[in-house]
């Protein structure tokens, strides 16, 4: 399989450890330059095979979709929140979620999380006061500046209560197997371990169990963050796009094996 890298992704040593791996095992990579949003490569790669896969931003999916690559991206952006409440509903974070459109939202708290319900990148989720949010939202929909994004009033987003929360964890799963995970925030301090709680492990496991009430697949390989509340229990925060996340403490090495043995065309 051929692996299109991007430049300077994230600037993390984990990227460099992942260049180091596929040439210890002579697999094919070229380095890109992506054109913000478009998703062009520059240079433009020259192929004789379509088995491609992307690690670099999520606007990298369009040129997976042009050009055929397989697997190319596994995207998600199909598997919004409303989607992942039909299938994990009980096990997400935040399943008070109020979806609206950006320019028809109103918080109802002085402190709210929002975030798109997508995984397109309109903007990081986070905590808004109200005040901060309306002067957003009218420089957007009534002003029509442009955040360099492409987020506009038709946007759909949640908003949520906030939440307090123990730890996060970001865990990589292809085809319903964990392979690597990482501690990435405890409390408020951004943290990154390996060590993980074995209860935390478990209830992924539930999650990615094919005989399991409440399994569901939304991509072959994909991220998956669950964090632990104050009494001890775990909930989905989010998923993630697999070939756009951050590393953090990641088996990186482990990861790229497994994705080139999982999606390698023999041919």
């Amino acid at each position: 399989m051929h692996w299109i890298l991007q430049s300077n992704f994230m600037h993390e040593e984990k990227y460099e450890e992942m260049v180091q791996t596929l040439e210890r095992f002579g697999i094919p990579y070229s380095v890109h330059k992506v054109v913000p949003f478009a998703g062009e490569l520059e240079p433009a790669p020259a192929l004789a095979t379509t088995n491609v896969i992307c690690i670099g931003s999520y606007s990298m999916r369009h040129a997976a979709r042009q050009n055929a690559w397989t697997p190319g991206v596994f995207d998600l952006f199909d598997q919004n929140f409303n989607v992942q409440m039909r299938h994990w509903g009980r096990h997400m974070l935040n399943a008070d979620s109020v979806v609206s459109m950006f320019k028809d939202a109103v918080l109802t708290e002085e402190l709210m999380f929002i975030r798109p319900i997508d995984d397109a990148k309109y903007f990081a989720g986070r905590l808004f006061e109200r005040d901060e949010f309306l002067d957003w939202q009218t420089k957007v929909c009534a002003l029509g500046e442009d955040d360099g994004t492409s987020l506009s009033g038709d946007t759909y987003i949640q908003l949520s209560t906030p939440k307090r929360i123990y730890r996060e964890v970001r865990y990589w799963i292809v085809r319903d197997q964990v392979i690597t995970a990482s501690l990435y925030k405890l409390g408020d301090r951004v943290t990154y371990a390996e060590k993980l709680p074995d209860a935390m492990d478990a209830f992924v496991a539930t999650l990615i169990d094919p005989t399991a009430t409440d399994y569901w697949q939304p991509a072959e390989a994909f991220v998956l963050d669950i964090c632990e509340l104050p009494d001890e229990t775990y909930k989905i925060v989010e998923i993630n796009t697999l070939n756009s996340s951050g590393f953090y403490a990641a088996d990186i090495a482990r990861l790229t094996m497994v994705l080139e043995e999982a999606f390698s065309v023999k041919e």
